[in-house]
């Protein structure tokens, strides 16, 4: 890795712009990307993220569907992350998601250096939202 790059502004932005053209390539046309590079012990959070489109919700398709809001589920994942230092989607079987968490997969976290790695997407199938995420962080790792 060149000098850490994932550490820049412009890096981290291509990497945002990675996921939200892969998830387009998959014909999703809402959701959200995030990503958050933290120096390991760091007390203060910056999360980054895009839009796809500009949804980030889907709205309700009648009676009984409430909708959905991907950028709540977005951060609901970062939350497990960043509480447990394991993938979203690890809580199985009888694991209980706290308040505020979620069993759903889509993000994904990884030590580099010096360094805390979060990415991950919301708005596609659990399958597709992983696959969005690689894409991220295989660009963060570069």
């Amino acid at each position: 890795m060149k000098k850490e790059m994932f550490l820049t502004e412009v890096w981290q932005k291509y990497a945002l712009r990675k996921m939200v053209v892969h998830a387009k390539s998959l014909g999703l046309n809402k959701g959200v990307a995030f990503l958050s590079v933290q120096k390991k012990g760091q007390k203060t959070f910056v999360i980054k993220f895009a839009v796809v489109n500009g949804i980030f919700q889907r709205k309700s398709r009648g009676e009984g569907d409430k909708g959905t809001n991907y950028f709540g589920i977005a951060m609901e994942k970062l939350a497990v992350m960043m509480a447990n230092h394991k993938n979203s989607g690890y809580l199985t079987g009888d694991d209980e998601p706290k308040n505020g968490e979620s069993r759903f997969r889509g993000g994904l976290v990884s030590d580099i250096g010096k360094y805390t790695v979060y990415v991950g997407f919301s708005g596609g199938t659990e399958d597709q939202d992983v696959e969005i995420a690689t894409t991220g962080l295989e660009m963060m790792k570069q």
